[in-house]
C-alpha cells in the first residue's frame, strides 16, 4: 500500500522515514501503519510540534544503519519523551504534549478520525466505540450469525 505523501506511486522519503521510525516504536509494521491512513497527518503534526533537531535525531536513531532504539531512548530523556508522544499518537490518536510546550504538556485529540484509527483498536481486535463497522446503533439488533440461525431474539 502506498503511503500518503508519495510521488509517482512511491512513498515520499519523509513519510517513509517517519513510518519506519513509528514501526519501531509501535510494534506494528509499516504496511499496518500505512493502512490506518494517518501516516502523513501524524508526520505533519509531529514535525510542527517537535523541535526539528530532536525530530531528526529521533528518526536517525530509530532508522539509521546501527539503530538501537532501546539504547537511544535510554540515553536521552527528551528523545524518549518525543518517542512516547509519537507512540501515544499512533495508539490513541491523541498528542500528549511535550514538557517543552508553552505551559507544559497538554493532551490534544487530533480528530475523531485519528481516534477511530488508533492502533489500540487493532490491538484489541475491534474498533472504536461508535465508529467503524458495524455502525452506530447496531448494538440494538441481534448479531447477524445469531439472527440467521434463529437465535438471539426471544
Amino acid at each position: 500500500m502506498a503511503l500518503p505523501g508519495h510521488e509517482a506511486g512511491r512513498p515520499g522519503r519523509a513519510a517513509e522515514r517517519f513510518v519506519a521510525a513509528s514501526a519501531v516504536l509501535t510494534g506494528f509494521d509499516t504496511a499496518e501503519l500505512a493502512e490506518t491512513g494517518m501516516a502523513e497527518s501524524y508526520r505533519e503534526f509531529v514535525t510542527r510540534c517537535a523541535e526539528p533537531p530532536l525530530y531528526a535525531e529521533l528518526l536517525d536513531r530509530l532508522t539509521g544503519p546501527a539503530a538501537d532504539a532501546r539504547a537511544a531512548l535510554a540515553e536521552d530523556e527528551s528523545l524518549a519523551e518525543l518517542a512516547r508522544a509519537v507512540c501515544h499518537l499512533w495508539y490513541v490518536g491523541e498528542w500528549p504534549g511535550l514538557a517543552a510546550d508553552e505551559g507544559g504538556p497538554a493532551p490534544r485529540l487530533l480528530s475523531g478520525r485519528a481516534y477511530s484509527r488508533g492502533l489500540v483498536w487493532r490491538g484489541l481486535g475491534g474498533h472504536a466505540p461508535g465508529a467503524g463497522r458495524p455502525g452506530y446503533g447496531t448494538w440494538a439488533a441481534p448479531p447477524a450469525t445469531a439472527a440467521a440461525a434463529g437465535g438471539g431474539v426471544r
